[in-house]
């Protein structure tokens, strides 16, 4: 049977080690980041938190589930714990849950090494750099949904690598259901479900009616779960809505953060307000889309001149940080109000369109290469440790702790050049090829497809990074050994 590993003596020295390492590690970032009274109970509330659990709370009030912008994934558990606790009850299940799921991950991942033919030292390496890497922990105590999307990619990626290896619809059911569950936490990484499901058609061993058979069986949880919530907005809204409904959040498209966020996307600026160093905060605009005033220190905040053309100069920027400062002027009425919102919703059509015609290389090109770099230093992600997070004047890079920025760079730059050889050997190991694809995929649609760079985003793919920058030194190592064995079977040669 499929899940006979379980009874592996490995099994549970995996299991052993993300315990004991990654618990720790847990316990350390809670009391860091978690401990402060939130309103859900002990974990780290920010300000997408409400719009994850106050759906549910309305729901069980027999209000609906309202408001209805994000897809109700991460509000499954909170349903299930409410069902029995309060709110705040029910978000201290949630960090545990998150624990738990995170350190069967650890060895859920392990175990993927192994299918895919890594040697034993390989899976062990991969098993305790896993369970250290605190940027993965410390989603673990935050109530986002990065923590259940990467843990729910590990387990459905090995149920559908399980099935590849011996055929049992059990374990593609399984699959199935746990990329399901990704897709309506995270709607971007339908990506990986469509991708696997595409190759099970594509590369499979058996006939074309089997595979098409195979494919739906795996894709058959989201497609019911979808059904009934495209059924359930057409109903409500009388669209067609198979993800969630939009990207930028309701309260966020009626205020003043919506126009300048526009900007920045589209020329490659840093438009996170809560991060110190952001564009957008040179603008005037800081904390929350009403730039209502807030404790954090600007910190080397500069005038984006990337953003600067022919028809966009600094005197026009700084005429727009000037909209701004009236906004947060207390004393203009709300007819005023709408005004300045309604040039500032002008002002960025009007720059978008001057930037794109006059620089339009570097509208497609060069403002997504700053948008990948910003992704890839983690821009917003805020630091592990509560010392680095209160000192205004340490700029997170991210943090240099031992367990983040050297862990987070080696990862990141290894696990791409690792993505870069298993797609170079594709036709010795096409299924790590497939996933190397499939990560690079999912990271660079985020900068490059919706203009985003939020550095949490790149989380979900840290596992794969890992396990693709230990593939490529199993490969390396075996390159290396072959090498030696030629070497020392060569004859020697007779001189007499």
């Amino acid at each position: 049977m499929w899940w006979g590993w379980l009874k592996q003596r490995d099994t549970w020295l995996f299991f052993g080690i993300a315990l004991l390492l990654r618990g720790p590690l847990f316990g350390i970032l809670l009391s860091q980041h978690g401990l402060h009274s939130a309103w859900y109970g002990w974990g780290a509330e920010t300000g997408d938190t409400p719009g994850y659990f106050e759906p549910i709370d309305s729901f069980l009030a027999g209000h609906g589930y309202r408001p209805d912008f994000r897809m109700p994934g991460y509000g499954l558990p909170y349903l299930f714990f409410r069902l029995f606790t309060t709110p705040q009850g029910a978000g201290s299940g949630i960090i545990v849950l998150q624990a738990l799921l995170g350190v069967l991950s650890v060895v859920v991942l392990a175990r993927i090494t192994k299918i895919l033919g890594a040697p034993r030292w390989a899976s062990f390496t991969l098993c305790i750099v896993y369970s250290l890497l605190g940027r993965v922990v410390v989603h673990d105590v935050y109530w986002f949904t990065e923590s259940f999307c990467t843990s729910a990619l590990i387990f459905g990626t090995h149920g559908w690598l399980a099935f590849q290896r011996s055929p049992s619809r059990t374990a593609l059911m399984w699959a199935g259901c746990w990329l399901a569950w990704a897709v309506f936490l995270r709607p971007v990484h339908a990506i990986w479900l469509i991708g696997l499901a595409t190759h099970t058609i594509a590369c499979g061993r058996f006939a074309w009616r089997e595979r098409i058979i195979t494919a739906t069986l795996l894709l058959l949880p989201f497609l019911l779960a979808d059904a009934w919530w495209i059924r359930r907005n057409a109903v409500m809204h009388g669209t067609f809505s198979p993800l969630s409904r939009g990207v930028i959040m309701p309260e966020l498209s009626n205020s003043p953060m919506f126009p300048l966020m526009r900007f920045l996307q589209a020329t490659g600026g840093n438009f996170y307000h809560w991060d110190p160093g952001a564009h957008i905060r040179w603008f005037n605009m800081r904390e929350g889309p009403f730039a209502r005033p807030g404790p954090r220190v600007d910190r080397g905040v500069e005038m984006p001149r990337f953003a600067l053309c022919d028809r966009i100069t600094e005197d026009s920027l700084s005429a727009w940080a000037k909209e701004m400062s009236q906004w947060n002027d207390t004393s203009i009425n709300a007819a005023q109000r709408v005004g300045l919102l309604r040039s500032m919703n002008a002002r960025s059509d009007r720059y978008v369109d001057y930037y794109t015609e006059d620089r339009p290389w570097q509208y497609h090109l060069g403002a997504r290469i700053r948008l990948t770099g910003l992704l890839f230093r983690m821009t917003g992600g805020g630091s592990l440790f509560r010392d680095d997070r209160d000192d205004p004047q340490a700029r997170y890079r991210p943090s240099d702790h031992l367990l983040d920025a050297p862990l987070h760079w080696l990862i990141l730059i290894g696990g791409l050049v690792g993505c870069v050889i298993a797609l170079w050997h594709w036709r010795t190991a096409p299924t790590v090829a497939f996933i190397a694809l499939l990560a690079l995929f999912s990271i660079f649609i985020i900068p490059w497809g919706l203009r985003l760079c939020e550095g949490r985003y790149l989380v979900p793919m840290y596992p794969w990074l890992l396990l693709l920058l230990v593939m490529g030194l199993c490969r390396r190592a075996v390159a290396r050994s072959r090498a030696t064995a030629d070497r020392q079977s060569v004859p020697l040669v007779d001189q007499n």
